[in-house]
């Protein structure tokens, strides 16, 4: 497989006008969360935003496809997926590898917490390949699981990486000290041997 390739099967999943119209609605409604939980959480609003607009792109790349329905075509999800492993022979397959990257990496960013951005990318993509097995919208495959979430492990670990490089002292919240507002502390006054 080829890079041409890779474009190629990049083009045909944007070229829908479903999944265009997918990504920039996301892009606005998640964006605007990923805005409001980094105000509530004082975490940096850029990759929050960014985070936001990296799942709205997984939402619209997964399931804003012709040929499926939203509606319930089987009532077992689960035995509708196909078994099989972690692969990077075809293009597919290295699109699934990156589809949930940005997300996990923006995450990651924000909240600097590497091990629940992993967890909810793992989710996200676990629900997916449900709805795509339930609804008939795509193919549910073990192997489309295995590939997003090894995707967003490595990009929570990159990005976490690359908050200790660039800001070491700055954990939690953007803040030195864990992103804890303290209190200042009151003056303690002298004691009676002291004065």
């Amino acid at each position: 497989m080829s890079a041409r390739q890779d474009v190629h099967v990049a083009e045909l999943v944007l070229g829908q006008p479903e999944a265009v119209a997918t990504l920039v609605a996301g892009s606005l409604v998640l964006g605007a969360v990923g805005f409001a939980v980094a105000r509530w959480r004082r975490w940096p609003a850029i990759p929050a935003v960014l985070a936001g607009c990296g799942l709205a792109l997984a939402l619209a790349v997964t399931l804003a496809r012709t040929g499926g329905t939203f509606t319930l075509v089987t009532v077992d999800p689960v035995g509708r997926c196909v078994g099989n492993g972690f692969s990077l022979a075809g293009s597919w397959e290295r699109l699934n590898l990156l589809v949930l990257v940005p997300f996990a990496f923006f995450a990651t960013v924000a909240c600097r917490r590497p091990l629940p951005v992993f967890a909810v990318s793992a989710l996200v993509s676990g629900g997916v390949e449900l709805v795509q097995a339930a609804t008939a919208i795509g193919v549910c495959e073990a192997q489309d699981f295995c590939n997003n979430t090894i995707g967003a492990l490595v990009a929570a670990v990159v990005a976490w990486l690359f908050v200790g490089l660039i800001a070491p002292g700055r954990r939690g919240g953007g803040r030195p000290g864990g992103g804890r507002v303290s209190r200042p502390r009151r003056p303690v006054p002298p004691t009676p041997a002291a004065r």
